[in-house]
C-alpha cells in the first residue's frame, strides 16, 4: 500500500508541472477565451509564475503530509478521498478544454494520468475495503477542503504575485 500512496504526490506533481510550465505562456497567448470566461479571468489573469508555483508549492506540502499520515496511521481513507478528490480535478480540466474547444495546459496529464488514477483507486478500494459511505464521506470532505484550500492559495498566489511586482 505504501508504494500506491506515493504515486498520489507523483502524479500530483506530473501534472502540476504541465500547468507551472504552460498556464502564463497559454494566458497571454488565449486573451479572447480569458475575456469570455470572466471567472477565470478574474482569478488568474495577473498572477506571476512565482505566485502560482507557490501555490502548487502549498497544495503539494498538503499532498505529502496526507501521503505521509496514511502510510504512518495505516489507514488511507483521508487519502483516498483527497486523491478522488484530485482526480476530480483531473476529470475537470478535461471538460474545461471540452467547453472552450481548445487545448489548456493540464489537458495532456489529465488525459493520460487520470486512468492511472482511476486504476490506483479502484485497487486501494479493493484492498482497503473501505464501504461506499466512509469513502464517499472521505472523498464530499476532501472535495470541501480542496476548494476552501484552492480560495486561500488563490490568494495566496495575489500576495506572491504583488511582492514579486514590487521587488521588480
Amino acid at each position: 500500500m505504501k508504494s500506491v500512496a506515493w504515486l498520489f504526490p507523483v502524479i500530483f506533481m506530473l501534472h502540476e508541472m504541465e500547468e507551472i510550465i504552460g498556464l502564463r505562456i497559454w494566458l497571454d497567448k488565449n486573451t479572447d477565451i480569458i475575456n469570455k470566461y470572466n471567472k477565470f479571468s478574474a482569478v488568474y489573469k495577473n498572477y506571476s509564475n512565482e505566485g502560482f508555483s507557490t501555490a502548487v508549492l502549498e497544495e503539494y506540502l498538503l499532498c505529502i503530509i496526507i501521503t505521509i499520515s496514511s502510510i504512518y496511521f495505516r489507514t488511507y481513507i483521508v487519502w483516498l478521498g483527497a486523491f478522488i478528490a484530485f482526480s476530480l480535478h483531473l476529470f475537470f480540466h478535461i471538460i474545461q478544454s471540452i467547453i472552450i474547444k481548445r487545448y489548456i495546459p493540464a489537458l495532456s496529464t489529465s488525459i493520460i494520468l487520470l486512468p492511472i488514477s482511476v486504476v490506483l483507486i479502484n485497487k486501494v478500494i479493493y484492498n482497503a475495503k473501505y464501504s461506499i459511505f466512509s469513502i464517499t464521506i472521505s472523498s464530499t470532505f476532501c472535495l470541501i477542503l480542496m476548494m476552501l484550500n484552492l480560495k486561500f492559495v488563490h490568494k495566496l498566489m495575489d500576495k506572491v504575485t504583488e511582492i514579486i511586482k514590487i521587488c521588480k
